[in-house]
């Protein structure tokens, strides 16, 4: 259970993180791979358009 919640809180916080830094970069117009995590639980991936800066979360459980 301790495990559970020190895990939901690393992605918590790398998202806002992410979030926060990537708002501060400028780019081209292409997709970059901003943040991409790999657990036993699952897998967080986030995504950067380069041209306009909108950010793309995907988080995916493992069953």
């Amino acid at each position: 259970m301790r495990n559970h919640i020190i895990n939901s809180c690393f992605l918590s916080l790398s998202l806002l993180l992410m979030s926060a830094t990537s708002f501060t970069l400028a780019g081209c117009e292409e997709k970059e791979k901003v943040l991409d995590i790999e657990t036993p639980n699952g897998e967080l991936e986030i995504e950067r358009d380069k041209s306009d800066g909108d950010i793309g979360v995907d988080l995916k459980k493992k069953e």
